[in-house]
C-alpha cells in the first residue's frame, strides 16, 4: 500500500479569541506524518485552545485546519481518527473504570478491545474501580487507554503525564510514548517537564502570545546547542553592535545561549572578541531556554528587530 505522504496537520493562519481576549493570532505550521513535535509554551499561551481547534471541539475564528485530510466541520468525525488525552481527563461518575471503556468503545468502529485490556493491564488498572472518587493519577492512565485502544494514527496529548507518580511517568514515555513513535505514529505532545520530552521530540514548537515563535529540529538542539561566554577586546567600540544579543553583559564578560551552528559563527566571526569558551548544553536545558524567550521572540519581530537569542527556524 502506498504511504500517504500528505501532512498529519496543516495549519494556516489560525485565530481564534474569547470575547476580547485574543488567545491565537495567527498560527501556521506544518507537521508531517510520522513526527513526534513537542508543543512549548507557558500557561495560558493557548496549547489547550489549538488542541481543541484541531479536534472540532472548538471554532476557529480564522485560518484553515486541517487533520489527517479532514477539516472540522463540526460533525466529530476528526475525533475517530485522533487520540486525544486532555489536560484535566474526566469521565462519567457513576461508572467502573471498565464500563467506561465498553462505553467509549462504541464511538470508535477500530476499537481493540485486546489492546484495552493489555494496556490497563501494564498500567496497573483495576477496572472494577468507581470513576468516583479516583485519584488523578489512575484517571490519567485511563485516558491513556482511551486515547490509544482504537489504534490512531495521530495522538494528541496535553500533559499527558500530569498527575502520574515517577514510575508511571517513565513507563508511559519510555515504553508507551517510545512504542507509538516505533509504528510511525504521529504525536503532538505539550507538557510542562521539559527533561520527560527530550529523548522523544523529533521538533519542538515554542508557542508565545498566540503565534509559533520559533521552530527547532531536536537532533540540531542535541548536536549544536551550547553556552558562549567571551570576553570582549579592549579596542572593542564603546557602541559595539552584535550580531546576536548577548544573554548577559557585566563588565567586559558577555555570555549567549546558542542553538545553532550559524549563529555561533556569526558571533565567533564578530570581531569583537578576544576569548571565548564553549561549553555543550543538554537538550531539556535548550528547552528552557526556548519556553523562557518564545515571548521576547514575538515582541523583538514585531518591532522589525533579530534579537531571537536562540537562532534555529523562526515561524
Amino acid at each position: 500500500m502506498k504511504r500517504d505522504e500528505s501532512p498529519a496537520v496543516r495549519l494556516e493562519g489560525v485565530r481564534r479569541s474569547f470575547g476580547a481576549k485574543t488567545v491565537l493570532s495567527g498560527v501556521t505550521g506544518t507537521i508531517p506524518r510520522g513526527r513526534v513535535v513537542g508543543l512549548l509554551g507557558r500557561n495560558g499561551e493557548g496549547k489547550s485552545t489549538l488542541f481543541q481547534l484541531m479536534l472540532d471541539l472548538l471554532a476557529a475564528d480564522a485560518g484553515t485546519i486541517e487533520v489527517l485530510g479532514r477539516r472540522p466541520d463540526g460533525s466529530g468525525d476528526i475525533r475517530r481518527h485522533v487520540g486525544y488525552i486532555p489536560e484535566r481527563p474526566a469521565f462519567h461518575s457513576l461508572m467502573s473504570l471498565g464500563e467506561v471503556l465498553e462505553f467509549r468503545s462504541r464511538f470508535f468502529p477500530s476499537w481493540k478491545n485486546t489492546r484495552a485490556m493489555a494496556l490497563s493491564g501494564q498500567l496497573g488498572l483495576d477496572l472494577a474501580t468507581p470513576v468516583r472518587g479516583a485519584s488523578k493519577g489512575t484517571l490519567g492512565k485511563l485516558a491513556w487507554v482511551c486515547a490509544a485502544a482504537h489504534e490512531p494514527e495521530l495522538f494528541f496529548l496535553d500533559e499527558p503525564t500530569s498527575g502520574l507518580d515517577t514510575l508511571v511517568r517513565d513507563d508511559i514515555l519510555h515504553h508507551l510514548v517510545a512504542e507509538l513513535q516505533k509504528e510511525g505514529r504521529t504525536i503532538v505532545v505539550a507538557n510542562h517537564r521539559m527533561d520527560e520530552l527530550a529523548g522523544i521530540l523529533d521538533e519542538v514548537w515554542v508557542l508565545a502570545d498566540g503565534e509559533i515563535a520559533a521552530r527547532h529540529e531536536v537532533d540540531r538542539l542535541r548536536s549544536e546547542a551550547c553556552r558562549i561566554t567571551g570576553r570582549v577586546k579592549d579596542d572593542a567600540p564603546a557602541a559595539r553592535v552584535w550580531p546576536v544579543p548577548p544573554l548577559r553583559a557585566e563588565g567586559p564578560l558577555v555570555e549567549w545561549v546558542v542553538l545553532d551552528k550559524a549563529v555561533e559563527e556569526r558571533i565567533l566571526g564578530s570581531g569583537l572578541l578576544e576569548r571565548t569558551e564553549r561549553k555543550s548544553m543538554p537538550v531539556h536545558e535548550s528547552l528552557k531556554h526556548l519556553l523562557a524567550v518564545g515571548r521576547d521572540a514575538i515582541a523583538s519581530r514585531h518591532a522589525g528587530k533579530e534579537v531571537f537569542p536562540a537562532g534555529g527556524n523562526h515561524a
